[in-house]
C-alpha cells in the first residue's frame, strides 16, 4: 500500500466518522472526538492490515482499541460510551462486503457467495469479540468498584 492509498483511506475513515456523529447528533466536542477516534482506528486497522491476512485479526485489534478508546474518552468528556464508540468503530463496518455476499446471493453464484459470507462473518465475529472483550473487564471492574461501595455501609 502507497503512502497516497494510506492518506486517502485515513481521510475517508474520519469523513465516515464525522458523518455518522452529526447523523447521531453528538456535540461539537463529541464529534471532534469520535472523528479523533476514526483516525486512531483507521490507523490500527491499516497497521493490522500490514501485518497480517486473517481477516478476524485485522477486525479484533481495531475494534478492541476502539472499545477502549471510547470507554477512556467516555469518562474524560463525562458522556455515555455507545456513541462515541459506535462512531469511531464505523469505518471497520464490511458495507462492501455485505454488498457482494447479497450481490453473489441474488445472482446465484453460490460458489462466491459461500466465500464472501465467511469473509464477511470473519469481519463481523473480529467487531464483535473486540467490544465484547473490552466491555466485560470494564463492566467487570465497575462491578468490583459497586460492590466495595456498598459493602462499607
Amino acid at each position: 500500500m502507497d503512502l497516497n492509498e494510506i492518506f486517502t483511506l485515513l481521510i475517508s475513515g474520519v469523513i465516515g466518522t464525522v458523518g455518522f456523529s452529526i447523523l447521531f447528533k453528538s456535540n461539537k466536542s463529541r464529534v471532534f472526538c469520535c472523528a479523533v477516534g476514526g483516525l486512531l482506528v483507521t490507523a490500527v486497522y491499516l497497521w493490522c492490515v500490514s501485518i497480517t491476512d486473517n481477516l478476524f485479526f485485522q477486525n479484533f485489534l481495531p475494534s478492541l482499541f476502539a472499545t477502549v478508546y471510547a470507554e477512556i474518552m467516555a469518562r474524560v468528556m463525562k458522556a455515555p460510551t455507545t456513541p462515541i464508540l459506535a462512531c469511531s468503530i464505523i469505518a471497520l463496518i464490511p458495507g462492501g462486503r455485505l454488498y457482494n455476499t447479497t450481490y453473489h446471493f441474488v445472482a446465484g453464484n453460490m460458489e462466491a457467495f459461500d466465500s464472501e459470507l465467511i469473509s464477511m462473518l470473519q469481519v463481523a465475529a473480529g467487531i464483535c469479540v473486540g467490544i465484547t472483550c473490552v466491555s466485560v473487564i470494564v463492566n467487570e471492574i465497575n462491578r468490583h468498584k459497586f460492590k466495595q461501595i456498598f459493602d462499607k455501609d
